[in-house]
């Protein structure tokens, strides 16, 4: 025999970091209650602090309520290395926030509903319906920008929540609309990698980027900052996306190096790709004499670390920018989970993944029912007093991460003779900082 017990409290919360990585940030909503119960979370900074009332229903005891949330990952295509490593991020994610929900006296799961997009705008949209048709109104990814993009439409005219941890172009930075990211846009990014290069003396740069959304803006945004504001120049040039083999948009590029007489290449790719393209690099004779530089979409992707390629990368003095994950005890205690799991450490964008179910749990539950229109309502407060292993997840007017700052990273060979990404700087604040000799 179940019974069912429903108890009306009003809780108030005074807003803190949570013991371990699970939880930092407005409590879940509860409703009609009677007895008033207080309680601090504590364990750390967090952002500034604040009482919140919220209200739900408590079912304590019989079957508990099922919240499908979508999930379209790359497990296939061209950031497949990063999206297969990111199921584990899923796992990690979807069991902290079940058991957060249930130390909250909550009786609900939330469960991952997982679809293969395969890296391609089309599939992410099929995906994305195939959600729609199964009730779902809250959807984690898609993770590049133009898949971002050509599902924005029909999320909007559907009213359905897209958490996207890893779409960075600043043309989706746009007020008002179903579109949520955790992670702050390329025209942050594109600045920081701009100083960057310029930091390490470098005047004169061919920017190879991908033909798309991603590519194409994060090219132009680099090239405004590196001419504008560092007195450099870039010439610009674009490849085709989706190929199996880039050798002769490489020889094309060794061409353009030599005849604008280019001293880097700052390359704007995903992982297969780009992983592709410096191997090809590698045995260009022009290319191996010149310095290169990347954003983040390659970090992460295991071919960079075998020892033919990471030679090299040494070899040409390879530096990268990628979002920088904080280092509190949540984003450490992240990636210990990780690593037991996997071996390895996370790629880029995982907390930021973390975060985005975290955000997309208690967003639903604060929102009083399952409704987009209501959801996206409530993502924005549940963000602003969130923080997670990605940091703060506060949201500017566009649904996008506010608070940003950059890694520098590259590729090192370790005591045993492996190679590894390494985070070797930082940009913060305007101000590039480097703890290797360049």
């Amino acid at each position: 025999m179940s019974n069912k017990l429903t108890t009306a409290m009003a809780i108030s919360l005074i807003i803190g970091l949570a013991v371990g990585y699970g939880i930092s940030f407005v409590a879940p909503p509860l409703s009609q209650i009677t007895t008033t119960i207080t309680k601090t979370l504590s364990g750390g900074s967090a952002p500034p602090a604040a009482t919140v009332t919220v209200t739900t229903t408590i079912t304590q005891e019989g079957k508990p309520k099922t919240y499908k949330i979508g999930v379209t990952l790359p497990l296939s295509g061209e950031l497949s290395s990063i999206g297969k490593m990111w199921q584990y991020v899923i796992t990690i994610a979807f069991d902290d926030l079940n058991k957060n929900a249930q130390a909250y006296g909550l009786n609900v799961k939330f469960v991952p509903v997982i679809l293969d997009d395969a890296t391609q705008d089309e599939k992410a949209l099929e995906n994305v319906q195939t959600f729609a048709q199964q009730g779902i109104k809250v959807i984690i990814g898609p993770a590049a920008s133009s898949q971002v993009k050509v599902v924005k439409s029909y999320a909007d005219t559907n009213h359905i929540v897209i958490i996207s941890p890893s779409s960075t172009a600043p043309t989706l930075a746009i007020p008002n609309d179903y579109i949520f990211r955790t992670v702050g846009t390329d025209a942050l990014q594109a600045k920081a990698l701009a100083a960057l290069v310029a930091h390490e003396g470098i005047k004169k740069v061919v920017v190879f980027n991908r033909h798309d959304e991603y590519g194409m803006a994060f090219a132009q945004f680099f090239k405004k900052y590196f001419e504008n504001d560092f007195g450099g120049q870039a010439s610009l040039m674009s490849y085709t996306t989706g190929l199996s083999d880039y050798s002769a948009e490489v020889s094309s590029l060794s061409s353009k190096v030599q005849s604008f007489g280019a001293e880097a290449v700052v390359l704007i790719s995903f992982d297969t790709d780009g992983a592709n393209i410096l191997s090809h690099a590698s045995q260009d004779p022009v290319l191996s004499k010149v310095r290169w530089f990347s954003s983040e979409g390659i970090h992460g992707a295991s071919e960079l670390q075998d020892p033919s390629l990471a030679s090299w990368l040494v070899q040409v003095k390879f530096l990268g920018t990628r979002p920088m994950q904080p280092h509190n005890v949540l984003y450490k205690e992240f990636v210990k989970e990780f690593k037991a799991k996997t071996g390895q450490e996370p790629p880029v964008f995982s907390a930021n993944l973390y975060d985005a179910v975290q955000l997309a749990g208690w967003a639903i539950l604060r929102a009083h029912q399952y409704d987009g229109s209501a959801i996206k309502a409530a993502l924005p407060l549940v963000a602003k007093n969130y923080f997670g292993p990605s940091g703060w997840t506060l949201l500017d007017e566009n649904g996008d991460k506010a608070v940003q700052d950059y890694a520098i990273w590259t590729i090192k060979q370790t005591s045993n003779g492996k190679y590894a990404f390494t985070d070797v700087g930082l940009y913060s604040g305007g101000s590039i900082s480097l703890n290797i000799k360049s």
